[in-house]
């Protein structure tokens, strides 16, 4: 072996043992401030060796083909110029190591390096080094590299719940703006891709995003991120951002709940907005009727319920005069056609609401409704009140029974909070309700409300046929207790 080859393969082995005992650390782990002290110098060591007889090819090729290299060592070998990450990168690439190192990589940029400045260095350094590399514009193969590096990362710190971000985890994130390791291009760059990933994944769709929209009073999920999204915001001019919202076809977003998060942000970051979100709205809602677009009526109404929300009225209140505002003049011209198709997407969306006051706006008929729309608005209302009934804290079943009995009594029919229940809210109604109203009881001999009561419902198909008939049985049951009670007094009384 000539001295050109030996000193990069001595090179090269000194590095490698070093990390080859048994008791390494993990790829992402830091070093304590003594070890760190003993790489930098062994590196130092190398790093003075590199002259003009120094074998670079083969000493890159030992390296980039040694296991449990970790990220602390490459980092500081690519900042020393003795191995620039590009090549090592390039030759990792076409491994199946790969994937395990960008996991690796998102684990130390999302560890709390507990303030230690010497782990803040290498996280920072690296994940600033993959931004500006994967949105550097150079269009060449480590540009695409880089990009899988930094979407493994965000995509890794979306995933994030509420009780595992900590100011330590995401302050890699949140240095990148004072680093000064960043080109304001990469970073807007970045920003933007951050965005229109945050709002594809997972699949999330618009009644989900409903159901949860109102945790953005209290930050609770999915609006913990909201730390994270707003610094990206801000970042951006607000016609990027209003363009990847308002101007993007819905089915290029997939994470609905995301997509109000950013919303939510954009709302109270560019309050200026309002009027194009509006102007953006009506258009919507314009398309939406002539096409009868079902998924854009949703996000019309997803829309506004964020307006709403970061309204300095109450929610129901200010989402009401929205609605109002947005819907008054489309459906008071008496379209039928428009109607039904806005009664069936609302019709749609209420078991998907938490809040009993918003449904409650339902009730209130605020448009026109056309003639041959009356049918399917009863429905739609029967919906509301069943859903409210849903949201509202439930009475006793025997409350509620007594109230029918009073109102049977006074009507001689069967009222039709049984039909809607019985239909609407069969679990309820089969598990809750008829379990009460059938209680096992002596029954009268001239049949008294209640009875007249079960045998209506029982004729009429309400009331299963086991059911009614283990009802009579315990009942008769009732009857012989009774009289076998009867019985045994008065051979008592006559005993005495």
């Amino acid at each position: 072996m000539s001295t050109f080859e030996n000193k990069s393969y001595i090179a090269a082995q000194k590095l490698i043992n070093m990390f080859s005992h048994k008791d390494n650390k993990a790829p992402d782990s830091s070093f304590i401030p003594l070890e760190r002290f003993s790489v930098i110098k062994m590196l130092m060591d190398i790093k003075s060796m590199m002259n003009w007889d120094f074998n670079f090819k083969e000493f890159q090729d030992l390296i980039c083909n040694a296991p449990d290299l970790q990220i602390d060592v490459l980092w500081n070998l690519h900042v020393l110029q003795i191995l620039p990450l590009d090549v090592y990168l390039q030759k990792l690439y076409t491994q199946n190591t790969y994937r395990d190192f960008m996991q690796t990589v998102s684990n130390l940029c999302l560890m709390d390096c507990c303030k230690n400045d010497a782990t803040a260095f290498v996280q920072t350094g690296i994940l600033s080094y993959f931004i500006s590399k994967a949105y550097g514009g150079t269009r060449e193969e480590i540009e695409k590299i880089c990009a899988s590096v930094v979407r493994a990362v965000f995509r890794d710190l979306c995933f994030l719940r509420k009780g595992d971000i900590t100011e330590g985890r995401m302050a890699t994130f949140f240095s990148l703006w004072k680093c000064g390791l960043l080109e304001r291009k990469s970073l807007h760059e970045f920003c933007n891709f951050a965005l229109q990933q945050f709002m594809k994944e997972p699949i999330i769709t618009i009644v989900e995003a409903i159901a949860v929209q109102e945790n953005c009073k209290n930050l609770e999920e999915p609006f913990h991120l909201t730390p994270v999204i707003e610094k990206i915001v801000k970042t951006l001019k607000s016609d990027t951002v209003a363009s990847l919202l308002l101007d993007v076809k819905s089915g290029d977003i997939s994470n609905w709940e995301n997509y109000v998060v950013v919303l939510d942000v954009f709302i109270k970051t560019h309050k200026e907005v309002s009027v194009s979100i509006s102007e953006y709205v009506s258009e919507l809602i314009k398309s939406s009727f002539q096409c009868s677009n079902q998924s854009n009526l949703e996000k019309v109404l997803l829309i506004g319920r964020q307006v709403a929300l970061n309204s300095c009225e109450l929610f129901p209140v200010a989402y009401k005069k929205w609605l109002m505002t947005h819907f008054k003049d489309c459906l008071n011209m008496k379209n039928a056609q428009a109607f039904t198709f806005f009664i069936q997407v609302m019709s749609y969306l209420i078991p998907y609401e938490r809040n009993v006051d918003i449904v409650k706006i339902g009730l209130e008929r605020f448009f026109n409704v056309p003639q041959e729309c009356q049918s399917i608005y009863n429905d739609y209302i029967t919906l509301l009140k069943t859903r409210i009934q849903d949201l509202e804290p439930h009475s006793l079943p025997e409350e509620i029974i007594n109230k029918l009995l009073f109102l049977y009594a006074d009507s001689g029919k069967i009222p039709a909070y049984i039909m809607e229940i019985s239909f609407m809210r069969k679990h309820y109604f089969l598990n809750e309700f008829l379990p009460v109203l059938l209680t096992p009881r002596v029954v009268p001999t001239f049949p008294d409300v209640r009875e007249k009561f079960i045998e209506e419902l029982y004729s009429k198909g309400k009331i299963p046929s086991v059911m009614f008939q283990k009802y009579r049985t315990a009942c008769n049951e009732e009857q012989q207790k009774l009289l076998a009670g009867m019985t045994a007094e008065c051979f008592t009384d006559e005993d005495s």
